[in-house]
């Protein structure tokens, strides 16, 4: 028996309960009689010549291979939800292993999600800023065509069952397994050919500089600077004019970049596209409301106080215009962080080059990153072992130079460590260690020689 599943994929990566199950599972067999198929079923040809069946489901086809026919369980649907929440992504087909289905009903009366291999669902433009907003586990967008997205569905487990829940990686059963799980990428690119549709990717929107064409602005946010004062560490908001552009043109934040660079994206609303959105929001700003949303610092404010991410109040001190990104910021903190990891991790595969590199363009701001993202952690005592290892060698002005930098950033026991270095590295090689202190600045220069006469 062919059990009934709804894997309708929400946003949030939740299954959603609500789903109406209109489109009931087709019988595991090539063709569904006519007398038989509900009348929303989509329809199942068989195409000899191809050794394929192909669902029909208005928008596009797919089509199965049969000759793996008796080995899988294919169900279609959920078609759509209820009335009240019509856009969430339309499930179209989910595939089972049958055997695992069958041994975990066997066992269990009741196989769940046990057996799920891949699945393809649907998206519109709502729908599909959302799955960018939120990135759902389980899902990847692969394709476009007509203003309707796709995504491949995948278990973020493994699903394979036998009686006695044991995986055997040297039995036939599991080579049948990863078999029917390489089979969804055949599939999927059958689908693209097919239906003829345009390959794409998360990757592709997250890569671009901006979301709305137009005009751009820049706003430094400080996280935790109404809890503890801190302007080290800041995430960056952009805003753009998505439905007017110059004066009187409503603001939004469109995305965030984080403390390491990586990018967010903000829609601000999952029932309608977010153009339709800012068109009926800057209708409601023409009318006299919303006035904060004429400026960038008071779209910025608005976003944080309202958004689920930072809700908190605003001032002049925690939200700073700026004229654009600080790439240096988040490259040099994304380098640091992929360095600690590194030593933490695997400190021989770290090269003196690699370390040299990192702190030759720290920051002072770094240090401030690095204890509020890395707390809890013992992060120091792995950086302390490569620093004294890498402190002298080949190339010594260059090695001179970086700790020299490293310095002038820190403070406190840091700065006493990192002293030390500075005095053993003068010791080694006087003449390198004075070549490399005179290209520093005048006020670096005394800040350095003071470390050098500290006990």
């Amino acid at each position: 028996m062919v059990k009934k599943r709804v894997l309708c994929l929400l946003l949030t990566g939740l299954l959603l309960s609500g789903c109406a199950q209109s489109s009931p599972s087709i019988s595991n067999t090539p063709t569904a009689p006519e007398s038989s198929a509900p009348p929303d079923a989509p329809a199942v040809q068989t195409a000899p010549e191809q050794a394929v069946a192909v669902y029909d489901f208005d928008t596009v086809q797919i089509a199965l291979p049969m000759e793996h026919w008796e080995q899988i369980i294919v169900e279609t649907g959920p078609d759509d939800c209820e009335a009240d929440q019509p856009l969430y992504p339309r499930t179209l087909m989910t595939v089972y292993e049958k055997a695992s289905v069958e041994a975990a009903e066997a066992d269990f009366g009741d196989a769940a999600d046990i057996g799920f291999l891949w699945g393809f669902c649907e998206l519109d433009e709502a729908t599909f800023q959302d799955h960018l907003a939120f990135e759902p586990p389980g899902s990847t967008l692969f394709a476009k065509k007509d203003g309707l997205y796709y995504a491949y569905l995948y278990p973020t487990d493994v699903q394979f069952y036998r009686s006695g829940d044991l995986a055997d990686a040297t039995a036939e059963d599991w080579a049948q397994w990863e078999m029917l799980n390489t089979l969804g990428a055949e599939v999927c690119r059958d689908f693209i050919e097919r239906n003829e549709l345009e390959p794409c990717s998360a990757r592709d929107f997250y890569d671009r500089p901006f979301t709305w064409d137009g005009a751009h602005a820049y706003v430094q946010y400080y996280p935790y600077y109404t809890f503890d004062g801190s302007k080290r560490e800041f995430d960056t908001l952009v805003l753009s004019q998505p439905a007017r552009q110059g004066e009187g043109g409503i603001w939004c934040v469109e995305r965030v970049y984080d403390v390491y660079g990586t990018p967010s994206l903000h829609f601000p609303d999952g029932d309608i596209p977010a153009a339709e959105y800012y068109a009926a929001l800057q209708a409601e700003c023409d009318a006299g409301l919303h006035s904060e949303l004429l400026t960038p610092l008071g779209a910025a404010g608005h976003f944080v106080s309202e958004s689920l991410r930072h809700s908190e109040d605003i001032s002049s001190e925690n939200l700073v215009l700026t004229d654009d990104l600080d790439d240096d910021y988040m490259e040099t903190n994304r380098i640091m962080s992929q360095t600690i990891v590194a030593l933490l991790v695997r400190p021989d595969t770290v090269t003196d080059a690699e370390v040299l590199e990192c702190i030759g363009r720290f920051r002072a701001d770094t240090w401030g990153v690095m204890g509020r993202y890395n707390y809890g952690s013992d992060w120091w005592t792995p950086l302390q072992e490569a620093l004294k290892r890498c402190a002298a060698g080949s190339g010594q002005t260059e090695r001179n130079t970086a700790m020299m930098h490293f310095y002038c950033t820190s403070y406190g026991p840091y700065a006493d460590f990192i002293g030390k270095l500075l005095q053993a590295q003068q010791e080694a090689d006087p003449a390198a260690f004075e070549e490399a202190l005179m290209e520093r600045s005048s006020n670096e220069q005394a800040i350095l020689r003071s470390a050098l006469e500290r006990p």
